[in-house]
């Protein structure tokens, strides 16, 4: 299905359905999907938030260098940690072989389905995710290749992707 790029890469906030969206596209597409988030927690035999205690900036690098890995690989769905954007290297790393896809929800959907306190970035409560979403919004939508609003069903979303991946 895609003609010059062998992967899919879908960024967009915590909680926006990447990884449950990459999942179902991985079965319709016959492709391999890996979670960014579960490749760099087994490269580094450490869990995000211990990287997170030693600093973000820690965590970034190692989720840089993640990207740079996976951007090598062929046939795959990524699903991406929400703060990829923040480093341009990431997403120059990923374009290189993959077309890029943000998937938006609105951040009232995503509080209804993510518990804010198990997530690093968000310890101190809801209103940072407002806070993320209106620094990394403009930056998903310069990353991006198609953005895609999630707002319906996840059937509506994969639909929608594949259809606009055939027109590649």
């Amino acid at each position: 299905m895609l003609k010059s790029k062998k992967n899919i890469i879908l960024i967009g906030m915590m909680g926006c359905g990447k990884t449950t969206i990459a999942r179902l596209l991985k079965d319709q597409l016959k492709m391999n999907w890996i979670d960014m988030d579960i490749y760099i927690e087994d490269k580094y035999q450490m869990r995000i938030s211990e990287m997170f205690d030693i600093s973000e900036d820690y965590f970034r690098q190692k989720e840089t260098e993640c990207c740079l890995d996976v951007s090598k690989m062929e046939n795959m769905i990524i699903s991406t940690g929400g703060g990829v954007v923040e480093r341009c290297d990431n997403i120059k790393a990923l374009r290189q072989n993959g077309y890029i896809i943000y998937v938006d929800r609105p951040i009232p959907l995503i509080l209804e389905d993510i518990d804010t306190s198990s997530r690093p970035l968000l310890k101190d409560g809801a209103q940072r995710l407002y806070e993320l979403y209106q620094k990394r919004h403009p930056l998903y939508l310069k990353a991006c290749d198609y953005h895609v609003n999630n707002n319906g069903t996840l059937e509506e979303i994969c639909t929608k992707i594949i259809l606009k991946l055939k027109e590649l």
